[in-house]
């Protein structure tokens, strides 16, 4: 029998521990991702969040199947309770689908979807949003104060007494029931005045240019180097037309490497610096060239004791920047001759022997090495005269 005078106690602790467990909760959505009509080449952000108890782990996937892409970037917020998805530069009909943000812990599982569609940069109806100024880097000093931050009504984020935690990238995002828009990135420095002062502010340029032309051959790898200097230390990345190569994670400050494989296509490729003193670029055009071709129609001209005559036709599309000729006397013992290089497609060989069979052909040249040979022409060298 328990004591009249213990029961309370008891009965306090069993009511604590039933609190206790009645506290534990399954997920709960706080943020659901929306839908987005985006631009191919574009942006796309989902935003998905929940609470719990414990505290729940979000996770996302394309039409219920686990994703990886250089492309795709997930970033955790809220200690993983939170994941915003980005995916850019978006491609279609690839990215086009269903995306599923999932939240689970100990007490239960929900899920939510959304939908991406991309639409052609010519296909967009009339009210699509548009970004009028994107965001431009800014180098600022550090100080402290509370409620520092805040959206005016003119689209500006307004930041006041700069702290070291603002320093990063940010952009801007436009939408509508139309779409979503989003700005190129921008990058925000927060200095200290008394390490960094003003007179150390330089502008960038270009410590390693890459070659402005570089020649290969189909397949080949090729690495593009850029590196930059400046004050504050510019971020460079590089781009293809309008697309941007490198991962924004890897938009290193002061330098990036490029590195292309199995080329196959020749293309213009631009080395971007930008720093709050302004922006340079540099351009570098790969050129996948091929080895000549035989050249073609080798004709025999003219004869005489002790020379022969040919002609040919360029048989590249390419221009060539010389021509080999090799002959040889038509017997066992015989081994080919080279000429020196000519430029011509009509050429005299002289210091011949008379009345001898002479088997002759002529190889191409150009920057990447020589192409194969032609077809051979077979010639006899007239008789000496008396």
């Amino acid at each position: 029998m328990i004591p009249a005078g213990h029961l309370p106690i008891l009965l306090s602790m069993s009511a604590l521990l039933l609190t206790g467990s009645l506290a534990l909760s399954p997920p709960k959505f706080t943020k659901v991702p929306k839908d987005i009509i985006s631009t191919s080449g574009g942006v796309a952000s989902f935003v998905c969040q929940a609470t719990g108890d414990p505290k729940p782990r979000v996770t996302w996937n394309k039409n219920g199947k686990s994703m990886s892409s250089q492309r795709i970037e997930k970033i955790e917020f809220d200690g993983g309770a939170g994941v915003v998805l980005r995916i850019l530069p978006l491609r279609a009909p690839q990215d086009e689908d269903i995306y599923g943000c999932v939240a689970e812990n100990s007490e239960g599982k929900v899920s939510v979807q959304a939908k991406l569609s991309i639409i052609s940069e010519d296909l967009l109806p009339a009210g699509f949003p548009k970004i009028e100024k994107n965001p431009q880097l800014k180098v600022v000093s550090r100080t402290t104060s509370n409620g520092r931050i805040k959206q005016l009504r003119s689209g500006a984020l307004q930041i006041d007494n700069a702290e070291d935690s603002d320093e990063g990238k940010y952009e801007c995002m436009a939408s509508n029931v139309e779409g979503v828009r989003h700005s190129s990135y921008s990058r925000l420095y927060v200095r200290d005045p008394r390490v960094y002062p003003e007179e150390r502010i330089i502008p960038p340029h270009f410590s390693i240019i890459p070659p402005a032309t570089q020649e290969i051959v189909p397949g080949s790898s090729a690495n593009l180097t850029c590196v930059a200097a400046g004050s504050p230390m510019p971020c460079v990345k590089w781009m293809l037309n309008s697309e941007d190569l490198t991962p924004e994670d890897d938009y290193l400050d002061g330098s990036s490497i490029l590195k292309l494989k199995d080329i196959l296509e020749s293309a213009n490729y631009t080395c971007v610096v930008k720093s709050i003193l302004g922006i340079i670029k540099a351009n570098t055009q790969i050129i996948v060239k091929s080895l000549p071709k035989p050249p073609t129609f080798l004709v025999l001209i003219e004869t005489t004791a002790t020379s022969i005559t040919i002609a040919w036709d360029n048989g590249s599309l390419e221009p060539v920047s010389h021509y080999i000729i090799e002959y040889s006397a038509k017997s066992p013992e015989s081994k080919f001759k080279a000429m020196d290089p000519i430029t011509t497609t009509r050429y005299s060989i002289r210091g011949l022997s008379p009345n001898t069979d002479y088997e002759i052909r002529v190889s191409a040249f150009n920057a990447i090495g020589q192409g194969p040979p032609s077809d051979p022409v077979e010639a006899t060298t007239l008789k000496q005269a008396n």
